[in-house]
């Protein structure tokens, strides 16, 4: 089979859904020679920010010479996304083979009565075996969902990083920051070492440090002070960065916003636990590392005339962060949203915190099932912004967007990871042409 073959065929188990659990995961993999025993890993578990941190995490690895995969979840455009070896996404052809690896694997299952894996979990056993045939030094492996019964548990990690743990995925998570933040304490190992982002929610905070009690485990909370803000502007942000023994100045991190300050802290802490444990990371390797890293759609710049943002921010703490940044950068700029959400996520609070910002609203729907039609979306900003027009297709509403643009706007597409992958995609393909 070739690439697009494998990816329908593995695709085609969507209809399994959600189903936590990590029997499943265990079992292919045990037949598939248990090639997550043998990784280094860092495991990266949160509620919003857990991708930039393992992205800053395996860039600064790389730039030290390590050789860094790196597991991440969902994709914006592409399936080869989830797996990168110093920031190279697996070939269609590799990606290929090991599919068909796992599948076959998948049916030794089914005919031995078992029950068959779901779409995420034959993922996660391919980044693993794909890891291990490739002889990385590191794999740094975000959590799916949650933590405790993610496909993705089942590794005995060198370090558990926890970042920001808010409001999310309700119906499978819990209802409340106890009952979310103890799924997310769920990556810690006993005997282990976690290091945490500075909880927004002291709730959180007490659960994980109880988890680390029961477990043996040793904690250590990012040190927000670590880092010096020194300038910023649309590029970036300048920061020094002083922690034990490292004393780094003026080093550029290509990501706006105060929270990426957080994540980065976070991520530069684990940095200095790993080097503790005997992985020498120079100062040079982490400035390399740190000004290098890419993580589209998360709050990023990806045109400058007309200048537009793209984040796909989705919950209550990724909109504030949005908000925050918005009235940051853009305070004496009119903004053009095109906005769209799932209509399972919390879209009134959304409008309530970013429309009253809006000189003018495209609704949009991201490319999902799920999506809030865009007629729904209008009627539901109106209250906040006269002007505002439905067009549920992403890229007329990207190209309405640039029509009503002036050189004091700001297009920001926002609402949905599945919504901003598209445009970043789109907007890509211009600049391509």
């Amino acid at each position: 089979m070739n690439y697009d073959e494998v990816v329908d065929q593995i695709d085609s188990t969507v209809k399994f859904g959600c189903k936590p659990g990590l029997e499943r995961t265990e079992k292919l993999l045990e037949l598939l020679g248990n090639p997550h025993k043998k990784l280094r890993a860092i495991h990266v578990a949160g509620t919003n920010g857990k991708g930039s941190t393992a992205a800053m995490i395996a860039s600064i690895l790389s730039n030290a010479g390590y050789r860094t995969g790196m597991y991440i979840s969902p994709h914006l455009f592409r399936n080869t996304e989830r797996m990168t070896i110093n920031g190279i996404e697996i070939t269609e052809e590799d990606f290929a083979e090991y599919a068909m690896q796992v599948l076959s694997m998948v049916r030794l299952m089914g005919q031995k009565g078992l029950e068959e894996p779901t779409q995420f979990e034959m993922y996660t056993a391919m980044a693993f075996l794909y890891f291990e045939r490739k002889k990385v030094d590191f794999a740094v492996v975000e959590v799916g969902l949650g933590g405790r019964f993610d496909a993705t548990n089942v590794i005995e990690p060198l370090l558990s990083v926890i970042t920001s743990i808010s409001y999310d995925h309700k119906d499978v998570l819990g209802d409340t920051i106890e009952k979310i933040a103890y799924e997310k304490a769920g990556i810690i190992k006993e005997g282990s070492k976690a290091v945490m982002y500075p909880q927004p929610y002291p709730e959180a905070s007490a659960v994980i440090e109880a988890v680390c009690r029961e477990k043996n485990a040793s904690l250590v909370v990012a040190d927000i002070g670590s880092l010096t803000l020194k300038d910023y502007d649309l590029n970036g942000q300048t920061v020094d960065f002083k922690y034990r023994n490292y004393d780094i100045r003026g080093m550029k991190l290509p990501l706006i916003g105060d929270h990426q300050l957080y994540n980065a802290a976070v991520a530069l802490t684990a940095i200095a636990e790993l080097d503790e444990m005997g992985n020498r990371i120079e100062e040079e390797g982490i400035r390399k590392g740190i000004e290098s890293v890419k993580w589209p759609c998360r709050m990023s710049i990806e045109s400058i005339e007309p200048l537009i943002l793209i984040d796909g921010a989705h919950n209550e703490d990724g909109i504030d962060s949005l908000h925050n940044a918005l009235m940051k950068y853009f305070s004496s700029r009119k903004i053009i949203f095109v906005f769209g959400m799932l209509k399972d996520k919390d879209y009134t609070y959304a409008i309530r915190k970013l429309m009253p910002m809006a000189y003018h609203v495209i609704a949009a729907e991201p490319l999902n099932k799920r999506a809030l039609s865009a007629s729904a979306m209008a009627e539901a900003v109106k209250p906040y912004c006269s002007r505002v027009v439905a067009e549920p297709d992403i890229i007329k509403a990207i190209e309405r967007a640039k029509n009503l643009y002036e050189k004091d706007c700001v297009i920001c597409i926002c609402g949905s990871l599945y919504l901003a992958g598209r445009a970043y995609e789109y907007l890509m393909e211009k600049t391509d042409t």
